[in-house]
């Protein structure tokens, strides 16, 4: 079962290195190579939601369909769309539409009115854009130096070591996937912490 951790975590972390890469790298080469790239993660996410729903295939795969998707849409809709039309769903102002959409997830999950994989889809977006918009409101309205992102990035780091560690005492693919995911994330944002503290160049600096 420890496999089941480590392969989602270390195709998830292929994924957001893919992801995070190209468009990096396509806003250098031209503006119309970076718009295909957005309209390319437009078209795969809904394909990837779809390919989740497949029954053929095992329960393993279909929420690493899921997983992808989740972060393919954060592609479009937090980084591309935020870059092509200013559209920030990570401003603090979105907060109401981000509560909505994650208590209407955890109500549809527990009466198991939704897909096991769809929920690893939207849950990690939500995911993503939960982590993402608490470090801009930081960097923001305080500074990339205050106080709160060290405390920010020293609870991620724990909950992260805390989510490897309950893997090992947690049973079922689904249940060590989420953790998995959710180690990886907070993982991530230590990571994107110490980019902001210009301790190391982040992505877009390259």
């Amino acid at each position: 079962m420890k496999r089941i951790y480590l392969k989602t975590f270390l195709i998830t972390l292929a994924a957001f290195g893919a992801t995070y890469m190209l468009l990096v790298f396509s806003s250098r080469i031209s503006p119309a190579f970076y718009s295909a790239v957005g309209i390319m993660f437009a078209v795969m996410a809904p394909v990837a939601i779809a390919l989740s729903g497949r029954k053929k295939f095992s329960t393993f795969t279909r929420n690493m369909f899921g997983i992808v998707s989740g972060l393919l849409l954060w592609g479009f809709f937090g980084e591309f769309l935020e870059v092509r039309t200013h559209l920030v769903i990570a401003d603090i102002q979105y907060l109401p539409v981000l509560i909505v959409l994650i208590v209407m997830l955890v109500v549809m999950l527990l009466q198991n009115g939704l897909r096991q994989s769809y929920g690893f889809a939207f849950g990690h977006f939500t995911g993503i854009w939960s982590l993402h918009m608490w470090m801009i409101y930081q960097y923001e309205h305080l500074s990339r130096t205050h106080w709160s992102t060290f405390v920010s990035a020293g609870a991620a780091l724990i909950l992260g070591i805390l989510a490897v560690f309950l893997t090992g005492k947690t049973l079922g693919t689904s249940r060590k996937m989420v953790l998995s995911v959710a180690s990886l994330l907070l993982f991530w944002t230590v990571l994107e912490y110490i980019w902001g503290w210009r301790l190391i160049p982040g992505p877009y600096s390259i």
